[in-house]
């Protein structure tokens, strides 16, 4: 059955026209400048850092449900990326979710979704900025082909930050060690604005939230998850990019440890 798909896969590549966007080439000389990045997750120990005083030479990547910190509007990102919509989120979540942070995130702050996503954030942000790209794509990282499927929205931020050619990018917020010990939690609860609310707003549940389990299968896919992370840092590293854990509270050791001055 494997051997069968990889066939249909390849004859598939043979007929359909690759991927391209040429438009993403102005995020080059868009961003390219700063001196450095910083990437901001939604994990609970992004909530004992002080997030309002980043410099006027640092490129500020948001993700996901960021838009839901409470100082947002002082923050000011740079970029907000979004992971493509997938299983359990609906196209009524997605509308919803994406109209509240159409609400509150700065309105100079573009927005970055992938392909499949396209038509309704260009609805929904039609007053801003949308950028697109696509997932599927392989090594080196080119926003105006398929960039390298992720697992996690982070990899795409961390992507976008290699490819615009920042030395050195920081992230805060990125703790993926709940996938194995830690409870489902964010900055934010889960009782208010944010995705997982409106996914239980539609009865649909958060598997994540009491996911107790310990198999083998967990632990062997969360490796896959850890590992490819490190790719990510390996080609960061060959095109002299550096990625650093920039806070001290976070287990997430992928990456080496240095504070964001």
């Amino acid at each position: 059955m494997k051997v069968l798909k990889k066939i249909k896969s390849k004859i598939k590549s043979y007929i359909t026209k690759p991927y391209s966007n040429n438009d993403n080439l102005s995020l080059l000389t868009r961003y390219s400048s700063y001196d450095r990045a910083i990437i901001l997750g939604s994990s609970p120990s992004i909530n004992k850092l002080q997030l309002n005083n980043f410099s006027d030479d640092t490129m500020v990547i948001s993700m996901g449900n960021f838009f839901e910190h409470p100082e947002i509007n002082q923050i000011n990102p740079s970029i907000h990326i979004f992971a493509a919509s997938h299983p359990p989120i609906t196209e009524a979540v997605l509308i919803n979710w994406w109209t509240r942070c159409d609400k509150i995130l700065p309105l100079s702050t573009p927005i970055m979704v992938e392909k499949r996503d396209q038509i309704i954030a260009e609805r929904i942000f039609n007053k801003r900025e949308v950028f697109i790209y696509s997932y599927g794509g392989s090594f080196p990282i080119d926003f105006t082909k398929q960039i390298k499927s992720p697992f996690s929205v982070s990899q795409i931020a961390m992507q976008l930050g290699v490819y615009v050619k920042i030395k050195n990018i920081y992230f805060i917020g990125i703790d993926l060690h709940w996938r194995l010990l830690d409870p489902y939690l964010h900055f934010y609860s889960h009782e208010e604005p944010s995705l997982e609310y409106y996914l239980k707003k539609e009865g649909i549940k958060v598997s994540h939230e009491n996911d107790k389990d310990f198999s083998k299968n967990k632990f062997y896919y969360v490796h896959k998850v850890y590992m490819s992370f490190e790719e990510i840092n390996k080609q960061a590293k060959l095109n002299g990019v550096s990625l650093f854990n920039a806070n001290k509270n976070s287990k997430f050791d992928v990456f080496d440890y240095e504070e964001y001055e």
